[in-house]
């Protein structure tokens, strides 16, 4: 196991299938941190503090991080996104991974994050193309709300 930037790379084929069945996102044996710190407090990775140095130098690390574990805690499989770690894919709750499609994408905030139309427009766009629900995961002191958006039409 190596310790990269963004993620760890993983070539023991073994463990790699071990954390696909647990709902991991094992790409050509790259793990995103967040859920390597994880799958290390859950006792499946060595090198929790090393993991957990790393994966702090991340924007907004800990909010994350509290995010991804009350989701994983409650049932949910909660994956880094592929396309960055802008924002977590959520599955419905009790699905395993390869039974059901991502219900949800989840942004993580701050409680005094600023937006606008503009932004949040852009956040429906990108969960609509993807045709998946919007949730904003508010995090204040280690406190989550979860806020879904949507659009809708008055036809």
């Amino acid at each position: 196991m190596e310790i990269k930037e963004d993620y760890i790379l993983i070539s023991d084929k073994t463990l790699i299938e071990k954390l696909e069945r647990v709902g991991a996102t094992v790409v050509d044996g790259k793990l995103p941190l967040l859920e390597a710190l994880y799958f290390s407090e859950k006792g499946l990775l060595e090198n929790k503090e090393k993991i957990k140095k790393t994966a702090k130098k991340e924007e907004m690390a800990d909010e994350k991080y509290l995010v991804l574990k009350d989701l994983r805690d409650k049932g949910y499989v909660a994956r880094v996104s592929l396309r960055g770690n802008e924002y977590f894919r959520v599955g419905r709750k009790g699905m395993r991974v390869g039974e059901d499609r991502t219900a949800y994408v989840v942004k993580v905030v701050s409680p005094d994050w600023k937006t606008d139309v503009k932004g949040i427009r852009k956040m429906l766009e990108f969960s609509g193309k993807i045709r998946k629900s919007l949730v904003i995961a508010v995090v204040d002191d280690e406190k989550i709300s979860y806020i879904t958006m949507g659009r809708t039409r008055f036809d």
